[in-house]
């Protein structure tokens, strides 16, 4: 399992003293000042006849605090009501010595997991019985214990499972410890059903539709990445190009991400005869059991590097673990920054390191900051906001190495300032 730690440290400073007693005058010596009035010895103040009114001063020419100087207005006056014989206070802040390993490492907190919002939108259709019967038993097995294990901060909305002329055979009923216990109801914070009857052709435009997506919307998170999973052995109504154009630009903007750097993936179980990569071309040639090869829906995959495998498959344990490592794959490469305050000190930003320990053991390595994804070279990483930053994101040879390793341990070394 990926862990990801966060160090943090004291603020660095020399010692320091601070005195109750007075205030220094403008332009004067301050004098010593005394645990009472009458016995401080005033300053060479410039106008020191001002401080003649304390009712502590002896004369115009001897202040009543040993810090007035300057106008007297900070010490005859003052006098009588300063300290009232009180002894002066002193605060001391000694820091650990230059150089010990206490002065930045001093406090560990948990980074936050990264969030992920993942859409499972299913094919109801008379011809989808076995596949049905293999995400049923799939979800709560192989898909559930990944993205568990991941440690991930992970949302899962079921748009399927409406009993408008649907047997049982094809309810999509997800049991505990996923789903609820009473089939077709939200286990929150981790589970929502969308009870839907979903057919051949129609989900991305129901999905779209004023009646549903209000409700999607009300339980995605914006800052959530998103994965949608589609199964089905036919194609759509709705091209690819619309529906990214409703997510990025549309009712769905702000959700989603941009045309620049899109925040979601799309992963196709569908009629294609083969498992294919993000970058393998489209195909038309369909499984056996399938009507069509979905090529609308391979579209958005290629789109946004997601995978394709075959909805013939009989048995979808391969399929699963590798959508669910692909979506932990997905955000392995940003870190959310501490949203909490650290009282050993302030984090100084500039100079934070991420350092990178393989799973099967060995030394670490540290990865460098950089300014922004154009400075990346080779190792390194940036912020999404260099002046507050909430997200580290790993140069792409970074996130390769990272990516490649499933028992990865990435760790943000905060840097404090004066250290």
């Amino acid at each position: 399992m990926r862990s990801i730690v966060l160090f943090a440290g004291l603020v660095g400073s020399t010692g320091l003293a601070l005195a109750c007693s007075g205030s220094d005058g403008a332009g004067g010596t301050a004098g010593g000042g005394g645990s009472s009035a009458s016995s401080g010895a005033g300053g060479s103040g410039n106008s020191g006849n001002s401080g003649g009114s304390g009712n502590a001063g002896g004369s115009g020419n001897a202040g009543g605090s040993g810090n007035a100087g300057g106008s007297g207005n900070s010490s005859g006056a003052g006098a009588s009501t300063g300290d009232s014989g009180l002894p002066d206070v002193v605060f001391t802040y000694e820091p650990p010595d230059a150089g010990s390993p206490e002065a930045c490492a001093a406090v560990t907190a948990q980074a936050l997991a990264p969030p992920v919002d993942i859409i499972w939108i299913i094919d109801q259709s008379g011809s989808m019985s076995n596949e049905i019967a293999q995400i049923k038993a799939n979800v709560n097995g192989n898909f559930a214990n990944i993205i568990q294990a991941s440690g991930l901060d992970y949302r899962v909305l079921m748009f399927a499972n409406g009993t408008t002329g649907v047997s049982a055979t094809y309810r999509l009923c997800v049991d505990p410890p996923l789903g609820a216990a009473a089939c077709g109801q939200n286990n929150p914070p981790n589970f929502f059903q969308f009870n839907q009857t979903i057919a051949s052709t129609n989900s991305l435009s129901l999905f779209m539709n004023n009646t549903w997506w209000p409700q999607i919307k009300a339980a995605l998170r914006p800052e959530a990445f998103k994965a949608f999973v589609e199964v089905t052995d036919d194609q759509s109504s709705v091209t690819a190009a619309v529906f990214d154009t409703f997510l990025l630009t549309g009712n769905g903007v702000g959700y989603f991400g941009t045309s620049a750097k899109r925040e979601y993936v799309f992963h196709s179980i569908v009629g294609v005869n083969a498992p294919l990569g993000p970058t393998d071309p489209k195909t038309a040639t369909k499984c056996g059991s399938a009507v069509n090869a979905g090529p609308q829906y391979q579209d958005l995959s290629i789109l946004t590097g997601g995978l394709r495998h075959p909805v013939c498959d009989t048995n979808y344990s391969t399929v699963f673990n590798n959508i669910a490592a692909s979506i932990v794959k997905a955000v392995a490469c940003e870190l959310n920054t501490p949203t909490v305050q650290l009282e050993a000190g302030v984090i100084d930003w500039s100079k934070v390191d991420v350092q990178y320990t393989p799973g099967g053991g060995g030394n670490p390595s540290v990865f460098p900051q950089v300014p922004n994804l154009a400075a990346c070279t080779g190792d390194g990483f940036f912020y999404d906001n260099p002046a507050n930053p909430t997200k580290v994101t790993l140069c792409p040879q970074s996130c390769t190495t990272v990516q490649n390793d499933s028992a990865a341990k990435v760790e943000l070394l905060l840097g404090c300032l004066g250290s």
